[in-house]
């Protein structure tokens, strides 16, 4: 890359939002970039992200609920394109081999989510979604006795979440 490092750092945000071919919350693309990779510091990502909101290359519009995801604009797709090959080939490689292999990972954590909170007589409430491009499909809510159920059901939830989603729209709704 021929740019300072600010621009090449727009670059990789936007390329990594042109592989993923999905909107994506802004936590999970902290995480691809910072954390799962050392592709951009955290808090230089935080920055970038906020610069390329602010140029219009990506956009994070409001959506019901409380997660906006971010997705590439056309103006950032455009941009990608004039400056594609600026991007090291070996950095286009480990990015599109990364998001290759964790796409369905991140798509799951999401998509899927599950929280927990304990109740005043010490039961606790386990709260299942799922959400379809940040609006709830199914949104479930259920009592259990204790803490190590509602970690248990929570943690099977990502892997659980379509067969239940499944089962119960085949009980309830009739063809």
């Amino acid at each position: 890359m021929i740019h300072d490092e600010s621009t090449n750092n727009k670059l990789l945000i936007l390329f990594v939002l042109d592989k993923l071919e999905m909107p994506i919350s802004e936590e999970l693309l902290l995480q691809i970039c910072s954390i799962d990779n050392i592709w951009i510091p955290y808090l230089y990502c935080k920055d970038v992200i906020r610069a390329l909101l602010a140029s219009g290359f990506i956009t994070k519009p409001e959506t019901e609920g409380d997660t906006r995801l971010i997705a590439l604009t056309t103006d950032g797709r455009t941009c990608l394109a004039h400056f594609y090959n600026d991007i090291p080939a070996s950095v286009r490689e480990d990015v599109a081999e990364f998001v290759k292999e964790q796409r369905l990972s991140y798509r799951k954590r999401q998509e899927f989510q599950a929280d927990y909170s304990k109740n005043t007589d010490g039961t606790y409430t386990v709260n299942l979604k799922i959400l379809e491009v940040a609006q709830p499909l199914m949104d479930l809510k259920f009592v259990v006795v204790n803490r190590a159920m509602a970690l248990s059901v929570a943690n099977a939830w990502n892997e659980k979440a379509p067969e239940a989603y499944r089962a119960i729209h085949e009980i309830l709704i009739d063809y």
